[in-house]
């Protein structure tokens, strides 16, 4: 099951009250559109107005998948745990080259945060979750094999 936050979760549910509610009265509105344009089988106009309302059916269904195969999870702060939730510095051990990531579900990873936020779900995730501050962890990428040390916990 995947986790996410309260937060999250609310987002989830917003998008889709929005979907069902003005999405579709939009896809409703642009098909109307395109049927008074005349002959249907060669309206162009028709034809996109329908797969937009396929596209729009089908993320309507992803929400309710996701809503209904996750869980919450309370962010826990400090500790000498990684969990979710936690801030974990980690550091290669044969550069030295230190590197900061915050682990959270797999809806709200975003690589491009500072720090970064990695999903528990990533291979990197993975490796770190449930890992102890001074612990060292082998991380396999691109066939390599790189050691990471926990180096702070918050």
């Amino acid at each position: 099951m995947a986790k996410m936050t309260a937060e999250t979760k609310k987002k989830f549910q917003e998008e889709l009250l929005f979907l069902k509610d003005e999405g579709k009265k939009e896809i409703v509105r642009k098909i109307q559109e395109a049927r008074a344009f005349g002959d249907l089988s060669e309206n162009y106009e028709y034809k996109v107005a329908k797969e937009d309302e396929t596209k729009h059916e089908a993320r309507i269904a992803e929400v309710e998948m996701i809503l209904a195969n996750s869980e919450i999870y309370e962010p826990v702060k400090g500790g000498d745990t990684v969990v979710l939730g936690s801030t974990v510095t980690i550091e290669d051990v044969d550069t030295g080259k230190k590197s900061e990531y915050e682990m959270v579900g797999i809806y709200e990873s975003d690589p491009n945060a500072t720090p970064k936020k990695i999903s528990d779900e990533s291979p990197l995730g993975r490796v770190l979750l449930g890992a102890q501050l001074d612990d060292e962890v082998d991380f396999t990428r691109n066939g390599k094999t790189i050691t990471y040390s926990i180096v702070k916990i918050k």
